[in-house]
């Protein structure tokens, strides 16, 4: 029997959500979830539970819509369940789209940008592109409102856009669509 990854959406959608906030503090995304799905795998071991591994699939799902790379450490998680990758995570299911780092790609993320702003949708796009490949590392807010707000002065109708940059990981986030993007060198 397959398992479906699916069934667990609103489980995913919280996972993603309560990671975010390590770049905040310093941690990165994918050295931390392969972090948890290690401990997880532990207590498996130790408990012979299998509902610790059912839950390190959800992180490996959430790990990959962030758009990182499976990793061969995933693979103990799902042979020891009787599973093959392939069942457990289709292609389908790999959530962030990667997109090359030039105007038309890194303008493709980003929704109709609305007149107004305090940045043309021109500017913005060579920023991303200007503190990727300059490896600028921080966290960046792009606020598509149709008006000069900032981040904490916008309303249910703006557009947020996330840029994280930090020593291992670079993506970025669509907060409102849910969606994420890597860069492709």
């Amino acid at each position: 029997m397959k398992f479906n990854v699916e069934t667990f959406r609103f489980e995913i959608e919280i996972i993603k959500i309560m990671l975010c906030t390590l770049p905040y503090i310093g941690l990165t995304l994918g050295e931390s979830i392969r972090k948890i799905v290690l401990k997880l795998t532990g207590l498996y071991e130790m408990e012979k539970n299998k509902k610790y591994l059912y839950c390190a699939i959800l992180y490996i799902q959430a790990y990959l819509e962030f758009g990182f790379d499976y990793d061969v450490l995933f693979d103990k998680v799902i042979n020891e369940l009787g599973y093959s990758k392939e069942e457990v995570f289709p292609k389908d299911f790999y959530k962030a789209d990667k997109v090359k780092l030039n105007k038309s790609q890194v303008r493709s993320m980003i929704r109709k940008w609305k007149p107004g702003n305090k940045s043309t949708i021109a500017e913005v796009v060579q920023d991303i592109i200007t503190k990727v490949k300059l490896h600028q590392e921080g966290i960046y807010y792009y606020v598509n409102s149709g008006t000069k707000k900032d981040i904490g002065e916008m309303d249910i109708t703006s557009d947020v856009y996330e840029l994280v940059i930090n020593k291992s990981e670079c993506y970025f986030h669509d907060i409102r669509r849910k969606k994420y993007f890597t860069f492709d060198d």
